[in-house]
C-alpha cells in the first residue's frame, strides 16, 4: 500500500511460474501477482519491487533473479519467519540461475549481495515508516 503497488492473484502457471512482478518505464504502475500463497513468492517479488526503486532490474535476468530470491530469504529471517524463507528452496533457486551462468551459486550471492541488502533494508525502512505513521502508533 505505501508503494502503491497493485496485488492480485492468478491461477498457478503451467510453466512454473509463482509469481510475478510487473512495472511500467513510463507510467508509476506497478504489480504483483501471485500464484501461490506463501511468504516466499510474495517476498521475492517484494524485493523486485524494491530493486526498482533503487534504479534496478537493468541487469542481467540472473542478476535480478538471485537479488530477488536472497533478498526475500533474508527479509523473511530477519522478520523471524525461518520456515517460510525456504532456504533450501532459495538455495536450489539461485544455483539454477548461477548454473546457467557457469557460476557457483555462493559467487552469484556474493556478486549480489550489496544490492540485495540495499533492497531489503528499503523495505524495512518503508514498514518503520508507515509503523511510525500508523494512527496506531505508540507515543515514546
Amino acid at each position: 500500500e505505501a508503494w502503491q503497488i497493485k496485488v492480485d492473484s492468478m491461477p498457478l502457471d503451467r510453466e512454473g511460474c509463482f509469481g510475478y512482478y510487473a512495472h511500467s518505464n513510463v507510467s508509476d504502475y506497478e504489480k504483483i501477482v501471485l500464484g501461490v500463497e506463501n511468504l516466499s513468492t510474495w517476498c521475492h517479488e517484494l524485493i523486485h519491487a524494491a530493486d526498482k526503486r533503487l534504479g534496478g532490474l537493468k541487469e542481467k535476468k540472473w542478476h535480478r533473479e538471485v537479488v530477488a530470491e536472497l533478498g526475500g530469504a533474508v527479509l523473511l529471517q530477519l522478520l523471524g519467519k525461518e520456515h517460510d524463507a525456504d532456504l533450501g528452496g532459495a538455495y536450489d533457486y539461485i544455483h539454477s540461475y548461477a548454473q546457467q551462468e557457469k557460476m557457483d551459486p555462493i559467487r552469484a550471492c556474493i556478486l549480489t549481495l550489496n544490492r540485495t541488502c540495499d533492497c531489503v533494508d528499503l523495505i524495512l525502512d518503508a514498514a518503520k515508516q508507515v509503523q511510525m505513521e500508523s494512527p496506531l502508533a505508540v507515543n515514546a
